[in-house]
């Protein structure tokens, strides 16, 4: 069962993993690096073959849990099955491939600590090498007040929650690929108020084969956001002319990313998305909430 709300609540790492050998011994030692010991892991390794399985053993112990998926499940999938396998009602998203500071796991419980009522709490993210030594661009921001996802603010990793909260909304949706995070997102402001914390907490490893560099997986990633940006409007009842200024912007804001090579086309549509957020600011419908 979960642990009641109180003091002494831990929060679970999540984490999925599918070939991700190379790079996952060093996300679960920033797991056990860190200052506060009120945390546990849960790994899912989705049928990997390239000697993951290996690389994780020396982990695993009382807090830190593997589960195998017998077939590949893709990682959207075997993410439910860590939402539903962790012990704790706060978790929180850790790739594979990526690293959270020593500090991320009292930061985030002070968050939670601090009011019962907290159920979603995420932070800045910085983007390093393959080797996670030179940073580069930071990330994250703080919606402002009565502000949404949708328009305001970058809500990235790492990205906590109350499994309690989760189940509120209807969950992760396994065909939005490459842009699962912003459907999570929207849906998780939509039945609670996201907490933000002003301090770099998770470190992304930009690999060659991450959704920046690869134009199969930023198309895909453009449109399913496009989608799930459109699918927060219907579950929000937005109509009128805040529905028009969403669609605009959402639309052009996809148009934007997919099409940034062309810079006739992006700065067209750069235009077009700022004219769609001034209609959403002049006819603001905020999150529904609870």
């Amino acid at each position: 069962m979960p642990d009641a709300r109180g003091a002494g609540e831990r929060i679970t790492y999540l984490i999925a993993n599918h070939n991700r050998g190379p790079f996952i011994a060093e996300c679960l030692s920033s797991v056990r690096a860190q200052t506060s010991e009120r945390w546990l892991a849960v790994i899912a390794d989705d049928a990997s073959t390239d000697g993951s399985l290996h690389a994780i053993a020396p982990f695993v112990d009382a807090r830190t849990r593997l589960i195998v998926n017998p077939r590949n499940l893709g990682y959207i999938a075997t993410l439910k099955r860590l939402i539903a396998e962790a012990s704790t009602d706060i978790v929180a998203i850790l790739d594979a491939d990526d690293a959270i500071s020593p500090d991320a796991t009292q930061r985030l419980l002070r968050a939670y600590d601090a009011d019962s009522r907290r159920e979603f709490v995420y932070s800045r993210f910085a983007v390093y090498d393959a080797a996670l030594e030179s940073r580069g661009a930071v990330h994250g921001s703080a919606i402002p007040e009565g502000g949404t996802a949708l328009l305001d603010g970058v809500v990235g990793a790492i990205r906590s929650f109350r499994r309690s909260a989760y189940s509120r909304t209807p969950g992760l949706d396994d065909t939005m690929l490459y842009a699962e995070d912003r459907d999570l997102v929207y849906k998780l402001e939509e039945v609670t108020r996201p907490v933000f914390i002003d301090a770099i907490l998770y470190h992304y490893r930009d690999l060659p084969d991450s959704q920046s560099h690869d134009p199969r997986k930023r198309a895909i990633g453009a449109r399913n956001t496009w989608r799930a940006r459109r699918a927060a409007l219907r579950r929000r009842h937005i109509s009128g002319m805040a529905r028009i200024g969403h669609e605009l912007h959402a639309w052009a804001d996809y148009v934007a990313y997919s099409r940034r090579r062309n810079a006739t086309v992006h700065f067209v549509a750069t235009q077009l998305a700022a004219v769609g957020r001034t209609l959403c600011l002049r006819h603001r419908v905020p999150p529904r909430q609870g």
